[in-house]
This record gives structure tokens, C-alpha cells and sequence, in this order.
């Protein structure tokens, strides 16, 4: 698992929360958290305690009861870019003197 996906599941289970999160860098949905766990249904309290995080839909608007999936819980939320972790360009040299 990638470290800042990593830290963003650590994070979201020490507030109640376990799921399975990617960050998102590329495509349509760049620069978003997909969350999900197929075991969870979309709650009102679930969704509350995303909002009171504060994280927000993809589109800027706080999460509604129609942000999950079809009623499961997966979604594409914007936050909490802390946990991003920089790469390093390839090739770089690390001078010391």
C-alpha cells in the first residue's frame, strides 16, 4: 500500500471509519480519495462524520445521501492532502559536504 494511502487509512480508523482509500493523481477524478468498503452501506452517519472532517464531494459540495455508490459506500471525496507523500524526481543526487 502506498504511504500516503497508508496514512489516509490510519487516520480515517482512528475516527470510526475503515475503509480502503487511493488517492487519486490521474484522470478525470485527479486529485481525490476514492473510499470504500464493500461490507458498508451509505449512512446519513457516515456521511456526517466525512463532513465534520471536512472533506467534500468531488465537485466542492459537502456529501449528501446520494454521494455513495448505489447506496454502498464508495466515494470520491476532496481533503486532507497532508498525507501526500512527495516523490522524489528520478535520478536526483544527494550532495553532502
Amino acid at each position: 500500500m502506498r504511504p500516503e494511502n497508508k496514512k489516509m487509512k490510519e487516520f480515517l480508523a482512528s475516527h470510526g471509519i475503515a475503509c480502503n482509500p487511493k488517492w487519486l493523481k490521474a484522470g478525470s477524478l485527479k486529485r481525490c480519495w476514492r473510499l470504500h468498503d464493500r461490507k458498508q452501506h451509505w449512512t446519513v452517519d457516515l456521511q456526517n462524520k466525512l463532513n465534520s472532517l471536512g472533506f467534500v464531494d468531488f465537485d466542492g459540495s459537502p456529501l449528501s445521501q446520494y454521494s455513495g455508490n448505489g447506496g454502498m459506500f464508495s466515494v470520491f471525496v476532496r481533503g486532507h492532502e497532508e498525507f501526500l507523500v512527495e516523490e522524489k524526481p528520478q535520478g536526483a543526487l544527494l550532495i553532502t559536504n
